[in-house]
């Protein structure tokens, strides 16, 4: 016997466990390895079939074979281009696991998570929006909404309780796909190969008015503020301090040793392992790169720390323009919801034909995001980036979507 499914609340219970919700379209307006909880064994044709039906009678009774296996095409079309969603140092935590033709749990996978940088879990909540979110834009584009059921409490992913709970995976969503005649196409879906983010020189385009208030409007609708500068000596002066939180925050052993797991110095180890931080995409040499993680103390040197510093501010190169998205992110369900406003933001970005290069020391770090709200005049910032146009960036890695669905 089938369980009955939960009563489908409209615009009610979002962030809570247990309920599932339709999200309201959103107005067009607006960097870049595994078995779910039953031990690290080999992947095979027979396991595939006996997982999904596993899983099957843990949610909602028994399926056929047939039907977890016919399932598979249609989640793999909408990951091919979802898992081009941004994750912090490209670790893409996320997993897919299929219940049938229309339902698959989304789940994170422990390794992938970032405890001592994200203390708080609001950047796996960012992370796991942006994800979702760009699963719902993409299944627009088949006629279907989406659907979530939240599968535990948003303040559940904090490092602190995840490091109570022993499984290697955690279960984030169950998601369900529903044809749709009314569903709105927001975004053309080669955006989400366009969008990436481009740590190259940018040219010296600001970004326009009319384009300003476009990404603003966008960014309120979405419960969010995005402000902008062009005054070169303010941008310096965020830079400046952005070099200084980098630089710092490579002196605390625990957060660069997490950092340093997921860099990838060569072209053959990052098309090898398909994740994190590519020397090239960082636009960065890779014996300086390598020197920064494994000879800290040079940071802080006068003369080592000076020479350093010069170096990553060229590499940053022209900046006309710098933008700062503000609003609620260190409450968990406020991430979650940062997460699915900033594929909206970054995906509106690409079609007005800008890339952004987001510095994420100004937000971990928070003596220097305090200094930078200080110096801007404004609160709540929970995401820095320059913004304008470049050369086309090298493209980072994705994990091959068989690793990704479960």
């Amino acid at each position: 016997m089938r369980r009955d499914r939960p009563t489908l609340i409209p615009h009610a219970g979002r962030g809570q466990p247990g309920k599932r919700h339709r999200r309201d379209p959103v107005p067009n307006e607006w960097d870049e390895h595994s078995d779910l909880g039953y031990g690290m064994v080999p992947r095979t044709p027979e396991r595939t079939a006996r997982l999904g039906e596993d899983h099957e009678q843990t949610a909602t009774g028994p399926c056929m074979e047939e039907t977890v296996k016919s399932s598979v095409p249609a989640w793999r079309t909408l990951l091919e281009s979802a898992v081009r969603a941004p994750s912090p140092h490209n670790v893409q935590p996320w997993r897919l696991c299929i219940l049938d033709a229309s339902r698959a749990e989304v789940r994170i996978e422990r390794s992938r998570t970032l405890p001592n940088e994200d203390v708080t879990g609001s950047f796996i909540l960012l992370t796991m929006g942006l994800f979702i979110e760009s699963l719902r834009l993409v299944a627009a584009h088949h006629g279907c909404e989406l659907e979530e059921e939240l599968l535990d409490s948003l303040d559940a992913f904090s490092a602190d309780r995840l490091a109570e709970r022993p499984q290697p995976f955690f279960p984030f969503a169950r998601l369900t796909l529903r044809p749709s005649g009314s569903v709105r196409q927001e975004f053309p879906l080669e955006l989400f190969a366009q969008r990436r983010t481009s740590r190259l020189a940018y040219g010296p385009e600001r970004v326009h008015e009319s384009e300003r208030a476009q990404l603003a409007a966008v960014a309120e609708r979405l419960g969010q503020r995005y402000r902008q500068t062009h005054n070169p000596a303010v941008i310096e002066d965020v830079l400046a301090v952005n070099t200084h939180a980098a630089f710092e925050e490579l002196n605390q052993a625990p957060y660069r040793n997490e950092l340093a797991s997921w860099l990838r110095y060569t072209s053959g180890d990052s098309a090898r392992r398909r994740d994190g931080l590519d020397a090239r995409c960082l636009n960065q040499h890779p014996v300086e790169l390598w020197l920064a993680f494994h000879c800290p103390a040079a940071l802080r040197w006068s003369l080592t720390r000076t020479w350093f510093a010069h170096r990553y501010r060229r590499q940053i190169g022209p900046v006309p323009t710098l933008g700062f998205l503000c609003g609620g992110f260190w409450k968990p369900s406020d991430a979650y919801g940062a997460g699915r406003a900033l594929i909206h933001f970054w995906l509106e970005c690409t079609r007005l034909g800008y890339y952004l290069h987001p510095y994420g020391n100004l937000v971990t770090h928070r003596p220097s995001a305090a200094r930078v709200e200080a110096r801007m005049g404004f609160s709540g910032i929970w995401l820095v980036f320059k913004i304008g146009r470049s050369p086309v960036p090298p493209l980072s890695h994705r994990l091959p979507i068989e690793e990704i669905l479960e």
